[in-house]
């Protein structure tokens, strides 16, 4: 008896479903969002459309909220190991061109001892639409500082 009961109530319940589809235009089977790409998974990125000053002041925002998060921005030199804590002294107000479209904005850093260090944000357009920063990079201060140690002695 509890069978026939819950049969009737599915079946009163699928035709007010079903008509929902037909209001809506929806089709009643559901199609793949999957697309098929012709074996070519690495579109290129289309080249960025704004302009040196915006970029610039898209990374001026990273930076600012960056210091905001952590209380200074912070980078580690890959070489030495040596995480340093800067603080901007400059942006650059032209952005250099890179591959794929790609544009590198150029910052320069104050360390805590005084030393100019340069910063390059490496910046695309992302897969949302808007700006993303790809890769932030260190001018090789390590190397820097060796080749002057070497001068000295």
């Amino acid at each position: 008896m509890k069978f026939i009961l819950l049969a009737a109530l599915a079946l009163c319940l699928a035709g007010p479903a079903a008509a929902a589809y037909e209001d809506e235009g929806l089709p009643e089977t559901l199609a793949s969002t999957e697309t098929v790409r012709n074996g070519d998974e690495d579109e290129d990125q289309p080249l960025i459309q704004e302009n040196d000053e915006d970029l610039e002041s898209f990374v001026t925002d990273y930076i600012r909220k960056d210091i905001q998060l952590k209380g200074a921005f912070l980078i580690e030199d890959k070489a030495s190991k040596k995480i340093f804590k800067l603080e901007l002294a400059s942006i650059e107000p032209k952005a250099a061109g890179g591959e794929n479209g790609a544009k590198t904005v150029t910052a320069h850093f104050k360390d805590a001892a005084g030393k100019n260090l340069t910063v390059f944000f490496h910046l695309q357009n992302g897969p949302w639409g808007g700006l993303d920063i790809f890769k932030i990079e260190l001018k090789n201060a390590a190397a820097k500082t060796a080749a002057a140690g070497k001068k000295g002695i």
